[in-house]
């Protein structure tokens, strides 16, 4: 069975909400192993066959100057697995808090977290990967504004509110690896089940 590394949760986001869902989905499929920040690079330096980041940054974002977890070394081994086929698919938070000028932003998800009104409505809609078949649903979710460097990626999802829109799934090659970058979804919202079956089609799918 191949095997799946997973870093999940922050301070907003409880990595058993995150946690539940992956297991649902992927069960009897992957064997995921979920590992803390100070485990990460001891773990991605084994080669598993996927990666899938699930946190924020920030190690303590209520507070100022607070420290990150992605230090340089860990960017670089990450950069470095990825160029060498290595699968990242980058979840909700996983876009927030990490430095835009880094190898993570700059070269890996190529779009970040900008900000997200209160809670509402969304509408996702687009295109499953290199398919021509339709996604469309609506949960109450955390309204993602990203900035998405557009030239450089293959957007497959975009996202609807009373607050505006904005792209909510994008993906690339980068070396002989792929990267995903999607946008749903907080909490709760990671329980209705279109969106669960196509968090699996699309980790599948990588």
């Amino acid at each position: 069975m191949k095997k799946v590394l997973a870093i999940l949760g922050d301070y907003y986001h409880p990595e058993e909400k995150i946690r539940e869902t992956l297991d649902f989905i992927l069960r009897d499929i992957y064997q995921v192993e979920y590992v803390s920040h100070e485990n990460f690079l001891e773990s991605l330096r084994r080669n598993p066959y996927l990666v899938i980041i699930g946190r924020e940054n920030k190690l303590n974002p209520q507070g100022e100057n607070s420290p990150v977890w992605m230090s340089d070394g860990i960017e670089n081994v990450l950069v470095d697995y990825v160029i060498n086929g290595g699968k990242l698919f980058v979840l909700h938070s996983g876009l927030a808090s990490y430095n835009v000028n880094g190898k993570y932003v700059r070269e890996l998800t190529r779009g970040y977290f900008k900000y997200h009104p209160e809670r509402k409505i969304v509408k996702y809609y687009g295109k499953y990967p290199e398919k021509d078949e339709e996604i469309c649903f609506e949960i109450f979710d955390e309204h993602y504004f990203v900035e998405v460097d557009k030239e450089n990626t293959n957007i497959f999802l975009y996202s609807s509110s009373s607050d505006g829109e904005s792209i909510a799934g994008w993906y690339h090659n980068y070396g002989k690896g792929k990267v995903l970058c999607f946008t749903p979804a907080h909490n709760e919202a990671l329980e209705d089940e279109k969106l669960r079956r196509f968090l699996r089609d699309l980790i599948l799918w990588m």
